[in-house]
């Protein structure tokens, strides 16, 4: 009786712990989680265009809930010029490491609401609290 107790209780403290992970909160300004987040926006856009290597952001919005992030963020190129406006993108983080899932700076032009929608279909645990925060930025 007492084993089986015990396990109940840990199995509901580690149940508490995984609901705990997955509020949503916004990483704190010179954190690491912050600049992996933006290092991995920088990748993905340097992927698109070489000459915006450099690129530094103006963070609008930027949220984490488990393994989803949005952000909502202006890209800025030495010397304060902007290059592609307002960009809203999702990063999803894959073994320990942040890449972009979606971002409105893309070739096929896709909107932000409709790849927030396509992610949602594509993953099933896409954090809806997260969703929700999003769509106050891509509706606006």
């Amino acid at each position: 009786m007492k084993k089986i107790l015990l396990f109940t209780i840990l199995l509901f403290a580690f149940g508490l712990n995984a609901f705990a992970q997955q509020k949503m909160y916004e990483p704190k300004k010179e954190s690491a989680e912050r600049k992996a987040l933006m290092n991995a926006i920088r990748d993905y856009d340097k992927k698109r265009d070489a000459a915006i290597a450099d690129e530094t952001f103006n963070v609008t919005a930027l949220r984490v809930q488990g393994n989803w992030a949005y952000a909502n963020v202006e890209q800025q190129l030495p010397g304060g010029v902007d290059s592609y406006g307002q960009a809203h993108v999702f990063l999803q983080k894959s073994g320990g490491k942040w890449k972009v899932a979606f971002s409105t700076y893309n070739d096929t032009d896709e909107v932000g609401v409709d790849g927030l929608d396509r992610l949602k279909k594509k993953n099933k645990s896409f954090p809806k609290q997260l969703a929700e925060f999003a769509m106050t930025y891509l509706a606006g």
